[in-house]
């Protein structure tokens, strides 16, 4: 920008006493503007004019130093006219002398003649600090609060002045210059108060519209506080529920009238605007180049209420990720005796947005839960305990009073866990009757066995050695009854008939004799008198009262013909392991000891043990699990007398050191629901059980943290 000076005064006046009076004048008027609020553009262009006038100067500059570190012109006035370009490289010298006296440290004003050099600073260069046009060239430093440099007043004064009136002139350039420094202080200062009114102002706004979940309320809080804070006549709020958007409130009203021709165009206003996804700005003349559908909106709308500025905006929240969507929020403010610069209102409304966008949102989801009747009482509640955290502590406490109080006082049944196998109720093991090598097993897995079958052919040493005495024995008696039996009786003297027949009764009674010794031993051993020391091993008798008189064992052991044959077996080794399958069935299980003692105390509990009314014994419920079947709960029942009465080391499970109580489960009995059945399809020796013997009920806690309590009371109480 430029301006021209006024014409000097008269030249009768005398030149020092007339620019003594203009100075006085122009550090009045300096003074007044450096206190006012003017923008900056408007005082320096003022500031300028005014310190050219008050000494006559024909050109000068203010230099403010831009956010890069650059000095930018900020006002001129004639500085085309002062013939920098007037010699090459003029202008070129000319802002070497401006980068050297804004950089000088410290910070002081400088003069140089025309056609002169900068002396005292000038640092050597391509290009020298140098004024190459005819007026003398004064600089005064603009600075800010610390001292630092903030810009350059620069004035350029004819050279046919009295020469010592250069060295006011440039004390009277440091003094202007100073006012424009203090005019950045003051400036600084207001802006600084300014902002911290609008940010107490903005903080308390913000707090408010996020103090309430009903978008309704929130949206009052945004139109009648917002309209204050961006300083226009009437702001309203629309949010948008599913696909239309609704008018929540307008400032100033206590209730949207939405039947009214006012509110129903403004909501029209608002969805056309939402679609168009972009902000509607009118400052008292139509874009016709707007969308069809938001033009003839804004014409029906402004025909209800003529605003000088009205601007629609829609505001989004950084949640709402999906841009195609119209936004969540939209706001419509309306000033009918706008100022002449409309864009700080415009401004101030898009700081508003920020802060009302999100407390919209949340106020929207919040409206869009279902079964908000059932979550709104909890917010009460937490707002008359004080807070988010005080609910939590108040939850996490009735919560654990309420599980403390349900697991004494709520009976819960107490099951005590074991694991078992099935297998038949009639097993039979088959063993040798003396230790002997095994020379064959006739049978394999799955064969059919009868009762006394030859289940085993072995042969040893002891047993015949055994047979090896009697049986000579018996021939020699034999031989001996043989002799006697061949001489005629009538041959023999009288005297020696009756010592013949001694001896004849005697070989007789020899041969029977060891005749029964051997039939004994063939009776114990199952020995072959044929073959000395062969011997077998039969099966074992079936109980006739749990089978018909047919039945025959099954074999159920593995094929351990390699591991068997050709080694010595002893008396306690079982070679064969047999079955009656198609009898019945039970459980064969190991109870804990740890869990034996609360088992017997249900036994002797009348209101937790049944008693069978035919054979009054009694028993307990168990809850079975086939492992092989493992979706299916099944029963069993556990009679008293089918308990052992003794623990013994669990041998089988070699994860499990402590010792078990072998008990019988019974299962399929007839007073049993058919789907509480296993299946026979399941019946597989060995086939492992989990069990759940049904112990009665007891306080909840107890019966599903027993465990605990015992180690607790084993460890700690019983220690002491």
């Amino acid at each position: 920008m430029s301006a021209t000076p006024p014409a000097g005064p008269p030249a009768k006046e005398n030149t020092a006493n007339r620019f003594s009076r203009q100075i006085d004048e122009a550090f009045e008027e300096a003074s007044k503007l450096a206190g006012s609020s003017l923008p900056p553009t408007e005082f320096y262009e003022k500031f300028l004019n005014k310190a050219l006038t008050a000494i006559e100067a024909p050109a000068g500059a203010v230099w403010l130093r831009t956010p890069q570190g650059f000095l930018q012109i900020a006002q001129q006035v004639n500085l085309d006219k002062v013939g920098l370009d007037a010699k090459r490289g003029g202008r070129q010298c000319h802002n070497e002398i401006l980068r050297q006296v804004f950089q000088a440290q410290p910070v002081r004003p400088i003069m140089v003649e025309p056609q002169g050099r900068l002396s005292g600073m000038a640092e050597p260069g391509p290009v020298p600090a140098a004024n190459l046009t005819e007026y003398y060239t004064l600089f005064a430093p603009i600075v800010k609060d610390d001292k630092q440099p903030l810009g350059l007043l620069e004035i350029f004064q004819e050279n046919n002045l009295d020469p010592r009136m250069y060295p006011t002139l440039l004390n009277y350039t440091v003094q202007m210059a100073g006012y424009a420094s203090q005019y950045h202080q003051f400036s600084h200062v207001r802006q600084s108060a300014g902002l911290d009114k609008v940010f107490t102002q903005i903080e308390a706004f913000a707090r408010l519209i996020h103090g309430t979940l009903n978008p309704t309320e929130c949206a009052y809080h945004i139109a009648n506080e917002g309209r204050r804070l961006v300083e226009c006549d009437r702001l309203c709020v629309g949010v948008r529920h599913g696909k239309k958007a609704v008018v929540e409130a307008v400032s100033g009203a206590d209730v949207v009238e939405k039947a009214s021709t006012h509110v129903r165009r403004m909501r029209k206003l608002f969805d056309e605007v939402l679609k168009w996804n972009d902000k509607l700005v009118f400052k008292g003349t139509k874009d016709e180049s707007l969308p069809p559908g938001v033009l003839h909106a804004l014409d029906d709308y402004l025909a209800e209420s003529q605003p000088k500025l009205l601007v629609v905006a829609p505001i989004r929240d950084e949640r709402e990720k999906d841009d195609k969507k119209p936004a969540k929020s939209i706001l419509l403010l309306e000033s009918f005796n706008p100022p002449e610069n409309v864009e700080p209102v415009i401004q101030r409304l898009e700081i508003l947005s920020k802060h009302a966008a999100p407390a919209l949102f949340n106020a929207a989801e919040m409206k869009s839960i279902p079964l908000k009747v059932l979550w709104w009482p909890i917010k009460k509640v937490q707002d008359g305990l004080g807070g988010k955290a005080r609910l939590i502590t108040f939850l996490v406490i009735a919560a654990l009073i309420a599980l403390t109080v349900v697991m004494v006082l709520v009976p819960y049944p107490l099951k005590m866990e074991s694991k078992g196998q099935l297998e038949p109720v009639e097993m039979g093991q088959g063993y040798v009757p003396i230790a002997g090598q095994l020379q064959n097993l006739p049978y394999r897995p799955g064969d059919k066995v009868d009762s006394d079958a030859e289940i085993g052919v072995l042969f040893s040493d002891q047993l015949a050695e055994k047979l090896r005495q009697p049986k000579a024995e018996l021939a020699s008696s034999a031989a001996q009854l043989s002799v006697l039996n061949g001489t005629p009786l009538s041959k023999l003297p009288e005297g020696e008939r009756a010592n013949w027949e001694l001896k004849l009764a005697q070989a007789a009674a020899g041969v029977d004799s060891q005749r029964q010794a051997l039939q004994s031993m063939k009776k114990v051993f199952n020995a072959d008198l044929d073959l000395p020391g062969r011997f077998y091993a039969k099966a074992p008798k079936l109980d006739l009262s749990r089978a018909p008189a047919n039945a025959k064992w099954t074999l159920l052991n593995s094929d351990n013909r390699e591991q068997l044959l050709g080694r010595t077996v002893k008396e306690n080794e079982p070679i064969v392991r047999l079955g009656y399958v198609e009898g019945p069935w039970h459980v064969m299980m190991k109870i804990p000891q740890r869990n034996i003692g609360h088992v017997m105390k249900a036994f002797d509990d009348p209101k937790l043990c049944r008693t069978e009314e035919k054979t009054g014994k009694r028993f307990l419920d168990v809850d079975l699990l086939v492992t092989s079947d493992s979706d299916t709960k099944r029963s069993g029942r556990l009679y008293f007398e089918d308990v052992a009465a003794e623990a013994v080391p669990n041998k089988d499970d070699h994860n499990e050191s402590e010792p078990v109580v072998m008990a019988k489960v019974k299962i399929n009995l007839d007073d049993f629901p058919e789907d509480r059945h296993i299946p026979r399809s399941l019946f597989v020796t060995g086939q492992e059980v989990h069990a759940r013997i049904r112990c009665g009920d007891r306080a909840m806690g107890y019966s599903l943290f027993h465990g605990v309590w015992e180690w607790f009371y084993e460890k700690v109480v019983f220690f002491f």
